[in-house]
């Protein structure tokens, strides 16, 4: 290749870069052109979804306030219950078992026989009291006779004086003879009443190796008790409670004692039912106050047949006395409510707009709170995503609570 070429081939490699670098320019500029048209088009969204300081609209979830709810003011305490009519059967003696005649869960009546133990050691006794009785009684039938013949005796004698056929001597032996016979008649019927008191009291000592239900009810416990097993009067062998009615005692504060009355309604909820509600009333008020823990026993009954025999003696929940029922009040979700130095506050959405409003709360219902004063009906709750919102803050709307929770 000659010096000509040379410089003409190196001429034309220079024209070829600078046509590279000038695509390279003109894409470059092209990028940059869209990649600010982009952002010029994010920031006109974002100018038209933020508030006046740049911060982007909160989404929240609302509830419109409704005044539908029952709000109860209660005193709540723990409480078990137990039956009204409830015994536990011991022996007055020691004794072997001889028979079980219900078991745990049976129905029992009033003077049915429910368990005897062995007594014929006192069948014995009560076989021979009872013929002391009866020999004590012909011993007075047999003096009654002498005393009746003694005193046939002496009347025809005092006849005989009067007449004249008799001394005054033998008128007098034979007064005697009858006064001796009637102190003996005398003597045979005070034996016989002893006689008839001591069968009377080991007949009704048999009773004691006999035991009966003293109640209506149902056995809530046979101890499990065997024949043959030795029972004493510290041993016991039945345990007895009519279901029908059910009681409570509950410990009311000092400062409350006032507000409960005799016949105030009492919801209680047990830990075994905890979907049902059910309903008893006060009964009795205790008029002393306990001064160690400054509280006042407070008695419940409920009639445990108007919940269908759902409930046992024993069983653990909560008793509520009402003291006052507020209708058509306004219940709010517990998470819609804020607390500030000054007190409590809500914030509500009104034109994509938050609004604080100061309220007044009342008692907790559950997971609701009874707000007092502060809020309408048709207010627009923020009950969802109000956490970090200041009044004026713009927020947008998500969804919105159908406002069915019930108060507890």
């Amino acid at each position: 290749m000659t010096m000509t070429d040379k410089n003409n081939y190196g001429t034309y490699s220079k024209r070829i870069s600078d046509k590279k670098r000038l695509m390279i320019i003109v894409a470059a500029a092209v990028i940059l052109l869209a990649a600010i048209g982009i952002f010029s088009r994010r920031e006109a969204l974002f100018s038209q979804s933020s508030n006046g300081n740049g911060k982007q609209a909160a989404a929240v979830k609302i509830e419109t306030v409704k005044a539908d709810k029952t709000v109860r003011e209660n005193i709540v305490q723990n409480t078990s219950i137990d039956a009204v009519d409830r015994v536990e059967l011991l022996p007055r003696v020691t004794g072997r078992l001889e028979k079980l005649h219900v078991r745990q869960g049976d129905r029992v009546s009033k003077g049915q026989i429910i368990a005897t133990l062995e007594h014929d050691q006192q069948d014995a006794l009560i076989g021979s009291v009872r013929a002391q009785a009866a020999s004590a009684k012909a011993d007075t039938e047999r003096a009654k006779a002498e005393m009746m013949n003694a005193k046939t005796t002496l009347d025809r004698y005092e006849r005989l004086v009067k007449e004249g056929f008799s001394t005054q001597q033998q008128y007098d032996s034979v007064e005697t003879a009858y006064s001796s016979a009637r102190a003996s008649y005398n003597a045979a019927i005070a034996k016989e009443r002893q006689a008839a008191a001591e069968l009377e009291r080991v007949s009704s000592a048999k009773a004691d190796y006999i035991m009966v239900a003293p109640i209506d009810g149902t056995v809530l416990n046979d101890f499990s008790l065997t024949t043959g097993a030795m029972i004493s009067p510290n041993s016991p062998i039945m345990d007895i409670a009519d279901l029908s009615r059910l009681k409570a005692t509950l410990k009311v504060p000092e400062s409350k004692i006032f507000v409960v009355k005799s016949g105030m309604p009492v919801f209680l909820k047990f830990d075994a039912l905890p979907d049902k509600e059910f309903v008893g009333k006060v009964t009795r008020v205790d008029q002393y106050v306990d001064p160690s823990t400054r509280t006042s026993n407070v008695d419940i009954e409920l009639d445990n047949r108007e919940t269908g025999g759902q409930l046992r003696p024993g069983m653990f929940g909560q008793a509520s006395i009402v003291e006052r029922e507020i209708k058509n009040a306004v219940l709010i979700p517990e998470n819609a409510l804020h607390e500030s130095e000054t007190g409590y506050y809500v914030l509500l959405e009104e034109e994509g707009t938050a609004k604080l409003r100061v309220v007044s709360t009342g008692t907790r219902q559950g997971p609701l709170i009874h707000i007092k004063e502060g809020l309408k009906p048709g207010d627009r709750v923020i009950i969802f995503g109000g956490s970090t919102l200041n009044d004026g803050d713009k927020v947008t709307v998500s969804g919105e609570n159908n406002n069915k929770d019930k108060p507890e």
